[in-house]
């Protein structure tokens, strides 16, 4: 009889788990209220999703929300099971169980976005394909760095065939933190998968040609996944080209397989997706590009393409106002391959395993390159962190410094006009002047404005009023005022002064000097510029006398397309203080 009731005690405390496996969270719509929930089913039947807010563990009769499969495809030798949740709430915390005929899975939890522009960060890598332990660790970071999502940029396995994806998923699971929570992936496809079905019946992509766009926040940043597997023009580049038309994101993004130029001479250039793709990246604003497949490791500065101009190469030339940043290439595990073709327009380079971290907030972003190695001291995030990186992280350090940072020039800058000078004033000799200015901005942000005179920084004024004393001697003089937000963005004013007898030198000009076309649509050409304007100062004012742009001249021929039609005022001034002016027309 005691034997009995010891086992009638043992039998009712027993939990039958389900035969379920290989799990993984796929974003395919809005993240702030979906999620694709995947899975093997090894055996069983009628599987159910319960989920809930609260985490019940695994009582699966106490979870409130319940969802059933969407689709079920045998592939790979994987019966790969998909279930979408949606109307979830933004930035809220879920747990779920799979439960079916034969008993429950473990206790799983995930996170969705939030639907406002809050700081996020991301992790982007590709080419996992044939060293596990390697691709372990990096899955084992992964848990640890505790991202919004991974976009990963394809060669997940190194052949495509079952035993190597059946591998890799079970590898996917050590991106599980220890507590239950799991972290969505973007895919695209690489090359070493053999058809676009390898990851859409893998992932159930919104796309069967696995080309899509994934927005985080309410315009926060918009991730473009491309194909550079099948004809990068066509319906793809027309898709891409409506998409960007209309996307009125922060930032945008994109991530595909194989380089435009790889920095691995053995590796073919991307040349299809450079004509199709890099001029839209330019045109439509896209400020960082994921590359993968040549398994080394490339930052570049802003790039834009160029044709037959000083410091192009390989159909590219540096832009720091404009260019877009490509960044990769691979390394999440594939056999390294030697960074021997860097360009004129590579920031860094190097050749081991890494990954990128990328922080995203409405004003910058931040880029940082991890070097995935051991991750036993690692330490682990909290589950409330943005941006941090966690104690035991390795970095890389290139000279150019271990952040790559961009600004978001789009947003609205602040304002500054002098208030006690205007341009082309006459001032007496030796006066001491009063030099003083006004900055506005639109959330009225305003941090601080220095003071420059032919230069050199002359002051610094942290609150109103911005204003300082110089006394001036005989000259001609050039003094800007650059006004600062809390967000380090920046906008500037300058005006000449002239001081006792000095003549106007300073506005010397030459009849030769021609621009083409003009009026123009988008590109203008300079020529017959003398020496003396080699990397000059190229400045575009408005009728209303504002600066809209300025950089130094490293091209003669010069993409204004941001530009509003209308009539503009360009000056070039030379590093000996010669100016050169011309309006010009666009339309």
């Amino acid at each position: 009889m005691k034997k009995f009731l010891l086992i009638i005690c043992f039998t009712s405390t027993f939990i039958s788990y389900s035969n379920t496996g290989k799990y993984r969270l796929v974003i395919t719509d809005n993240p702030a209220t979906t999620i694709m929930i995947a899975w093997e089913q090894i055996s069983g039947t009628n599987p159910i999703i319960y989920f809930d807010t609260l985490d019940h563990g695994t009582a699966w009769n106490n979870y409130s929300f319940q969802k059933s499969i969407d689709r079920s495809v045998y592939y790979k030798g994987m019966n790969n099971t998909f279930s979408k949740l949606t109307g979830l709430t933004p930035n809220t915390s879920y747990y779920f169980v799979i439960k079916d005929s034969e008993g429950i899975s473990e206790r799983f939890w995930f996170k969705t976005t939030p639907d406002t522009n809050e700081t996020m960060q991301f992790i982007s890598g590709g080419d996992s394909r044939n060293n596990r332990g390697t691709r372990q660790n990096a899955n084992k970071l992964v848990a640890k760095l505790k991202p919004i999502a991974i976009f990963f940029g394809g060669d997940m396995t190194n052949g495509d065939s079952s035993s190597e994806w059946k591998n890799w998923l079970d590898d996917w699971q050590l991106t599980t933190a220890s507590d239950g929570r799991m972290f969505p992936i973007i895919p695209t496809r690489g090359n070493h998968e053999s058809s676009n079905l390898s990851i859409y019946e893998i992932f159930n992509t919104p796309s069967e040609n696995i080309y899509y766009k994934i927005i985080f926040g309410e315009n926060l940043l918009s991730i473009y996944t491309l194909n550079s597997e099948i004809t990068a023009g066509g319906i793809q580049g027309e898709w891409l080209e409506n998409e960007l038309i209309n996307d009125n994101s922060n930032w945008k993004t994109a991530q595909y397989h194989k380089p435009m130029r790889p920095h691995v001479s053995s590796k073919m250039e991307g040349n299809d997706e450079y004509v199709n793709w890099s001029k839209l990246f330019f045109d439509y604003k896209v400020k960082l590009v994921f590359e993968s497949d040549s398994h080394t490791v490339k930052t570049t500065w802003p790039i834009k393409p160029c044709i037959n101009c000083e410091n192009c190469e390989s159909g590219f030339v540096r832009d720091d106002d404009f260019g877009t940043i490509y960044v990769g290439e691979g390394c999440w595990g594939a056999p390294l391959r030697e960074n021997d073709d860097s360009k004129i327009w590579t920031r860094d380079y190097g050749s081991f395993n890494q990954f990128k971290w990328v922080c995203v907030s409405t004003g910058q972003i931040d880029l940082k390159t991890i070097v995935i190695g051991d991750s036993e001291n690692v330490l682990e995030n909290s589950n409330n962190s943005s941006c941090s990186l966690p104690v035991g992280l390795n970095l890389w350090t290139p000279t150019n410094g271990d952040t790559v940072t961009i600004l978001n020039t789009s947003l609205e800058l602040p304002r500054v006009e002098f208030s006690s000078l205007s341009d082309n004033d006459y001032i007496e000799n030796g006066t001491n002047i009063l030099i003083d200015a006004t900055a506005t901005d639109d959330d009225g942000t305003i941090s601080h404005l220095e003071f420059y005179i032919n230069g050199n920084l002359e002051h610094t004024d942290y609150s109103e009023p911005f204003q300082f004393n110089h006394n001036f001697s005989n000259g001609g003089y050039i003094i800007e005022a650059i006004a600062y937000d809390n967000d380090n963005f920046s906008s500037n004013e300058i005006i000449k002064v002239y001081v006792g007898n000095y003549s106007d030198s300073l506005n010397q000009s030459l009849d030769d000097l021609k621009l083409s076309p003009n009026p123009f649509k988008n590109i203008i050409t300079f020529s017959n510029l003398s020496s003396d304007f080699t990397s000059a100062l190229f400045k575009i004012y408005n009728l209303n006398g504002k600066l809209v742009y300025s950089k130094r001249l490293n091209c003669k021929t010069i993409n204004l397309n941001f530009l509003t039609n209308g009539i503009y005022i360009i000056k070039l001034e030379s590093q000996s203080n010669k100016i050169l002016t011309r309006k010009i027309v666009k339309n």
